[in-house]
């Protein structure tokens, strides 16, 4: 029976696999000449151990790679992945993030808070290494961590734990494409037509996935300009388009808000720009793109910011298509 008193709680320990390695010492025993790695997030430290894990995953295809090698751009963590401890203090119980009291029956409330911290220092190191291949780690690419409980005593208590995933079993059919899909696709294979929108918005679904809210609210906004110009250009005359995208006098190229505002209603007889879709479009994506790009908002944006964002692009790309694109201009 264990000693363990979690009242006198001193440490949790995580520790998972990750799909990718770092050019660090390792960290992870004290026989290690690497030092961990001490990182802060709203002014609470966690601290980070690494060890360096060489295996080529692919060992039956008949030939072998020498230990301590690495391969350029390995995204997949084919040849290296890494063990992981994420270390929290009393500084992460007390923050009141941390429901203390169910720690032993609720471990992995640390597990998104332990890749958050994981998520800083492959941010910071790829920034100073120039390794643009790496990126953030996600829930699903953990199966499993263990959790170990220190107290002040010294003494331990170990917890293991898989992290549910969503997985889908085909009741013993082989996957395969629906039945709409595939000819579609056969027929997208020998066209040489490319879907800039399509893969635009992929992009865009991925960088949300990989949490880089910043960066896909941006191209949220981006993809909606270019859903807007694309469509008037297709509707309007070169003349006609002109006005709308320059100021008269200057020729200066105006805003997406003042084509929405003005040039749609001068053009279409629409009021585009009263409308709930616009004003939702305004308040939550063009505001935060406006900061971001004009170097006023530092930090990131967090998801619910971000799914909000790309929600009223997609209503005000609805509400244009349904409403706008799909009649003829009225400035004859």
């Amino acid at each position: 029976m264990t000693d363990f008193s979690i009242d006198k709680l001193r440490n949790v320990i995580l520790q998972f696999k990750i799909p990718m390695a770092f050019d660090v010492l390792n960290c992870m025993k004290s026989t290690d000449i690497g030092k961990p790695y001490i990182v802060t997030m709203n002014n609470i430290p966690a601290k980070i151990h690494f060890e360096r894990i060489y295996g080529y995953r692919y060992t039956d295809e008949g030939f072998a790679i020498a230990p301590f090698s690495r391969m350029q751009e390995d995204r997949g963590g084919m040849l290296s992945y890494s063990n992981v401890q994420v270390w929290f203090d009393s500084q992460t119980f007390n923050s009141g993030s941390i429901d203390k009291s169910l720690i032993r029956l609720l471990p992995e409330q640390f597990i998104e808070l332990s890749i958050a911290y994981v998520n800083k220092f492959i941010k910071i190191y790829k920034l100073l290494t120039g390794s643009f291949w790496l990126r953030p780690i996600i829930r699903t690419d953990v199966l499993s961590f263990h959790c170990v409980l220190v107290d002040t005593n010294g003494n331990q208590e170990r917890i293991d734990q898989l992290i549910s995933h969503l997985v889908e079993f085909n009741g013993g059919d082989e996957f395969r494409l629906p039945d709409d899909i595939e000819p579609l696709f056969r027929n997208a294979l020998v066209s040489d037509d490319y879907d800039f929108g399509g893969e635009f918005l992929l992009t865009l679904s991925d960088n949300r996935s990989l949490g880089y809210y910043n960066i896909a609210l941006v191209q949220a906004v981006t993809f909606f300009e270019y859903f807007v110009y694309s469509s008037l250009s297709s509707a309007l005359s070169k003349n006609k388009l002109d006005k709308i995208k320059k100021k008269e006098g200057c020729g200066c190229m105006v805003g997406i808000s003042e084509v929405c505002e003005r040039g749609i209603q001068e053009h279409f007889g629409v009021e585009f720009g009263d409308t709930a879709e616009f004003k939702s479009l305004r308040d939550n994506a063009l505001k935060y793109r406006n900061q971001i790009v004009h170097g006023e908002l530092l930090q990131s944006i967090d998801k619910e910011t971000c799914d909000k964002a790309i929600e009223s692009v997609r209503n005000a790309q609805e509400y244009l298509i349904k409403n706008v694109f799909d009649k003829p201009s009225t400035n004859e």
